[in-house]
């Protein structure tokens, strides 16, 4: 009974593939992106101690692109949002939109705790 099972399973799949159906893969993808390590916080960093240690990262480009169209709706009058640039935040993921300088997206860590900080401030 199992052979059955999986030539279903095995033909359920050819179908899928052949009628063109994407099928989803994880995987890993290259993006350009920069960074700063740094202690204290962005408002006034300093350079990085035993006690103080954090991580900024700033991405740009088709992977930025994603994360803003993935995160929705537009944050309204917000310190940034004018001359039409839009900014969309989770969190401590902000990603901005401005009609000269395309998609960016901020975030960081502190290397400390491993907890998720702010990569950008207004």
């Amino acid at each position: 009974m199992k052979p059955v099972v999986v030539a279903l399973v095995l033909l359920a799949s050819g179908v899928a593939f052949a009628s063109g159906a994407h099928v989803w893969k994880f995987e890993y993808r290259p993006f350009k992106g920069h960074y700063s390590i740094y202690g204290g916080g962005l408002g006034d960093p300093y350079a990085p101690t035993k006690s103080s240690r954090n991580m900024a990262f700033a991405t740009t480009g088709p992977v930025a692109e994603k994360m803003f169209n993935a995160m929705g709706p537009d944050l309204k009058d917000v310190c940034g949002a004018e001359d039409g640039n839009r900014i969309r935040q989770r969190a401590e993921v902000s990603c901005t939109y401005g009609p000269k300088d395309g998609y960016q997206c901020d975030f960081g860590f502190d290397l400390i705790t491993g907890r998720s900080i702010g990569g950008s401030i207004c």
